[in-house]
């Protein structure tokens, strides 16, 4: 039996394969050894995340250009606005407050309420136009001219020149209430003579109460007699009294007060003098 035993085990290891059937090859243990080949799926794989690396390579590198794009925009526009600043900056410092070869007397500074208001200085006497508030109480002003304070890229868009060539500044509030332009500071030198900004008639003239033999006109526009137009800062001179009629760019209210004598003119940061100035507003 053991003899038997031992022979069939020489006959079943050395059994010969069977015809038609052959051994599969062994499996590699490291990935892409033999599986790694095109069509494949480690192959496709292989190929699906190259093709991922190289996308996102494309996305990053145009993301960088386009941020320095950017930067490089950025740094062109604030370049531009600077020297656009500076430029506009030198041309408010030479820029006369109206062009007094093509202005006449009553040249229409702004208009307010449907009423006209027209310069009560003779152009070519006039130091400085600036706007600021001065109470809740006073309507704003629509101001016609050239804003000399305006934002340099804003004022490239602007279309404010007129045929009298009016430039103006919307100065500082300065803690100051009320609309942005509810007053206009006109300046001229002490002495200078003021004419009425509207046509209309005077209801009253009542001490000014900044500045001593100072006084504020109050006219009652024709154009608009539900409100009032003031003009302060006036040393008058008795040529216009209450209830007196009086035109636009014509009559004469007075001349202009010394007020930088007890004051710190605003309207000096914008002329080359002391600032004296009269102001008008129009009140409800």
């Amino acid at each position: 039996m053991r003899g038997l035993d031992a022979e069939r085990t020489q006959h079943v290891g050395d059994r010969p394969e069977r015809p038609g059937r052959k051994r599969a090859p062994k499996k590699s243990s490291q990935p892409g050894a033999t599986n790694g080949h095109a069509g494949t799926p480690a192959g496709n794989f292989v190929e699906l995340r190259e093709a991922r690396k190289a996308k996102r390579g494309e996305v990053y590198k145009r993301r960088r250009l386009l941020a320095a794009l950017l930067l490089t925009l950025g740094a062109l526009t604030l370049i531009l606005a600077v020297f656009v600043q500076t430029s506009a900056s030198d041309t408010g410092d030479g820029a006369v407050p109206i062009d007094p070869n093509n202005a006449g007397p009553d040249t229409v500074l702004a208009e307010a309420a449907n009423v006209g208001i027209s310069t009560p200085i003779r152009p070519a006497s006039l130091s400085g136009l600036g706007y600021h508030p001065e109470g809740e109480s006073l309507i704003a002003m629509e101001p016609r001219g050239k804003n000399l304070s305006a934002n340099a890229v804003v004022g490239l868009l602007s279309r404010g020149e007129t045929p009298e060539q009016i430039n103006y500044y919307v100065m500082d509030a300065a803690g100051r209430d009320g609309p942005q332009t509810g007053a206009l500071d006109v300046g001229a030198l002490t002495g200078t003579t003021v004419h009425a900004p509207v046509t209309g008639t005077v209801t009253a003239i009542r001490p000014d109460p900044m500045v001593d033999d100072a006084n504020v006109v109050e006219i009652k526009p024709d154009a608009n007699p539900n409100v009032r137009v003031n003009v302060s800062l006036v040393q008058s001179d008795g040529n216009a009294g209450v209830n007196d009629d009086v035109t636009a760019g014509i009559t004469e209210l007075g001349t202009v007060a010394d007020s930088a004598q007890v004051l710190d003119p605003q309207l000096s940061s914008y002329t080359h003098d002391a600032g004296n100035h009269v102001t008008v507003s129009v009140s409800g």
